[in-house]
């Protein structure tokens, strides 16, 4: 575990730490976790970059069923994480051979959850596909059964169509633009709240908690990715402390 600033980074299995943290502590969760697709592991993904000399950088539990034993494992926890009020997000992708959004849409609205909406993350220009390339992924909003969708005062209603650019950075084959996460946040998360993400990736939830003054807990199960977060955030205060 390190602290940096107003943010807890554990590096682990977040199926292994979110048992760990205490009940009805979340206002907010918001997380990218392994979409199902085997990407960058013998895909057009992983032959385009032998063909450019670039090192693959496969996704631990990105097969699908192991996706969806991490997704229902986290999803279960934080059950018991959130507040009675709150908001949960799980990012997942738009298409392909194997349906997850459905699954996760469905997930989302069970065992203590309740599905509200899902957005639309258009990412401009198409990528990769069969067919079909792919320019969207989504993002299924839900919050605890029986509770309330947490939605900040003076917020109006918003479009479920986001269109941003991907980030040029590749510190993570699927890494968010911080402006698509800070636009949640800002939603359901009130000031000083708590922001959770068992799949921090290189810790763009971080960042964007960071700028917005959230508190931030997150989990990452590899090494490499846990330390580029790590950086990331520690620049994202820096540069709060020198505008401040």
């Amino acid at each position: 575990m390190e602290q940096i600033g107003d943010a807890t980074l554990y590096l682990g299995d977040c199926l292994e730490i979110l048992p760990t943290l205490p009940k009805d502590s979340i206002d907010m969760l918001w997380t990218d976790p392994p979409y199902g697709h085997g990407n960058h592991d013998g895909d057009w993904n992983a032959r385009l970059n032998e063909h450019r000399g670039i090192e693959d950088k496969p996704i631990a539990n990105d097969d699908a069923a192991g996706m969806r034993v991490a997704v229902d494992g986290m999803l279960s926890a934080a059950v018991r994480l959130l507040k009675p009020d709150c908001c949960c997000c799980c990012c997942c992708g738009g298409g392909g051979p194997r349906p997850t959004f459905a699954w996760v849409a469905q997930r989302m609205d069970s065992a203590g959850l309740a599905f509200f909406h899902s957005v639309i993350w258009d990412k401009v220009n198409p990528g990769l596909g069969w067919r079909y390339r792919r320019q969207h992924e989504m993002v299924m909003v839900a919050h605890r059964e029986k509770g309330k969708l947490s939605w900040n005062e003076g917020i109006p209603a918003q479009s479920n169509v986001i269109r941003l650019s991907k980030p040029r950075d590749d510190a993570h084959p699927n890494i968010k633009p911080v402006e698509l996460v800070e636009k949640f946040i800002k939603q359901h998360a009130p000031e000083g709240g708590l922001v959770l993400d068992p799949f921090m990736g290189s810790g763009t939830t971080g960042v964007a908690c960071a700028n917005l003054g959230r508190k931030f807990i997150g989990i990452e199960i590899e090494p490499k990715y846990f330390e580029i977060a790590r950086e990331r955030i520690d620049n994202a205060y820096r540069q709060v402390r020198l505008f401040a």
